[in-house]
């Protein structure tokens, strides 16, 4: 896998270097593809979202590669490893997870703003949710309770196909989970 990636960058910088020599420069049909787009950032954002947004799932094959690297110190126990190795396994951590089941629905994600380099977008990004009665965990928080927190993703995108690749993320999960009513066993910031 290593080796493919690594021959798929060569691929890409080859092309960069003789389309620098030709006019119009374009790497359009390498394996590469042509860098984001300011007009693309905003869709390649909210369809990485969606696919964590309730009923969303089904829609996970159009926003990532198959191929999927996701890293996140705080669902990996605090190491930085990855934590999701391809699109199978991310797939069963969003059906398996908090996103729209397990004591939310109803959860859906807007783009707070975002900046981007070729193939890289950096995403604040907010989760809206409200709770049902199935919290569990020792919460006494009634159904139908707003619930909104924010997160940081930075998405490298595979430029062929405009889907992401590889996420390092960061989400605001202790307030998210203080509004939820677990016990965290710390105490609350007043």
């Amino acid at each position: 896998m290593k080796l493919l990636y690594i021959q798929t960058l060569l691929l890409c910088f080859l092309s960069t270097l003789i389309s620098a020599h030709s006019s119009p420069p374009s790497t359009e049909g390498s394996p590469c593809g042509t860098c984001i787009q300011d007009n693309e950032v905003e869709g390649i954002a909210q369809r990485w979202l969606n696919a964590f947004a309730t009923g969303g799932l089904p829609t996970l094959d159009s926003a990532v590669t198959e191929n999927i690297m996701i890293y996140d110190e705080g669902a990996n126990n605090g190491t930085t490893s990855a934590y999701v190795h391809n699109r199978t396994e991310l797939y069963n951590t969003i059906s398996e997870g908090p996103y729209g089941g397990n004591g939310v629905t109803n959860v859906t994600y807007d783009v707070v703003f975002t900046f981007h380099t070729c193939d890289r977008i950096a995403l604040r990004w907010q989760q809206n949710e409200y709770t049902t009665a199935d919290i569990g965990y020792g919460s006494k928080v009634a159904a139908g309770k707003y619930i909104e927190f924010k997160g940081t993703d930075l998405l490298t995108i595979d430029l062929a196909s405009k889907k992401v690749e590889n996420v390092t993320t960061s989400a605001d999960l202790l307030n998210d989970y203080r509004a939820l009513g677990y016990n965290l066993g710390v105490l609350n910031p007043s």
